[in-house]
């Protein structure tokens, strides 16, 4: 079936109606833990008022840095209506009274110099095409006020290849990537950007986790014939490590809107 945005959208609103557990985003809890915590040291970092999740799913990451900050205001907004209501459903469980969901589709709507803190975390991939893709950058340009601050948590080509390359090197098959997702090139992404953002920095935050949970991880369940569980606890001590090298799919680069933008 070819990809377009609305097998892509069917696809979430399916698997939001079959699972409400943290795992409805990806299987993956762990790299969802790094995600949380890289952006919940960014908002520290530039203390924002209004922030906006771009792609929120099911609430988890917009729910729990409310939860961390009740002084500030979250919304999020995703085109899945499931996983909207699974949002506001995990919301109302955990009394994050400072956060706000809504239905809504980043290539099709923008708030102009509304937000002074965006984020997305793997949602601008589930975008069938560069264009597409293109399109929804600029409307997260066009929702920041000057100076404010984009946090782009994203997966890029050229780390899946580096860590697939070493993946091969250790007689492990390479994971490709998932046909609803299109990754980003890195270059591409900074070229589009560069006219009204400075880079503050730009991060792989997959790397150390990859290659431990990815690699390591992987050989010792091919050599003793086991199924990997994202819950083992090498998953969870990978998590920890610093973030080291480009042998990941993963980067965390923060942009910060020109001051002379409109």
């Amino acid at each position: 079936m070819k990809k377009t945005q609305d097998t892509i959208k069917t696809y979430w609103d399916d698997r939001a109606g079959l699972d409400n557990s943290q795992q409805s985003t990806t299987m993956d809890v762990w790299l969802r833990d790094i995600e949380l915590r890289v952006t919940s040291e960014t908002i520290q970092r530039y203390q924002p008022h209004q922030i906006c999740d771009v792609g929120c799913g099911d609430g988890w990451t917009t729910i729990n840095a409310g939860i961390a900050y009740p002084e500030l205001q979250f919304f999020g907004f995703d085109y899945s209506e499931n996983m909207i209501k699974n949002a506001n459903r995990n919301r109302d469980q955990y009394g994050a009274n400072n956060v706000n969901f809504a239905v809504g589709d980043i290539t099709k709507s923008t708030n102009p110099n509304k937000y002074d803190f965006i984020f997305s975390s793997r949602c601008l991939i589930n975008l069938a095409d560069w264009s597409s893709q293109k399109n929804a950058l600029e409307n997260i340009k066009n929702s920041l006020g000057p100076g404010g601050i984009y946090l782009m948590i994203e997966n890029f080509t050229e780390g899946q290849n580096l860590f697939n390359s070493v993946r091969s090197s250790f007689g492990l098959a390479s994971i490709p990537v998932r046909d609803h997702n299109t990754f980003f090139e890195r270059s591409q992404v900074l070229d589009f950007m560069s006219n009204e953002f400075e880079i503050e920095s730009d991060i792989n935050i997959s790397s150390s986790y990859y290659l431990v949970s990815r690699i390591i991880y992987s050989s010792i369940c091919q050599k003793n014939n086991v199924t990997p569980d994202y819950y083992d606890i090498h998953h969870e001590l990978a998590s920890k490590l610093p973030f080291l090298g480009e042998f990941g799919p993963t980067r965390a680069i923060t942009f910060r809107k020109s001051k002379g933008s409109s």
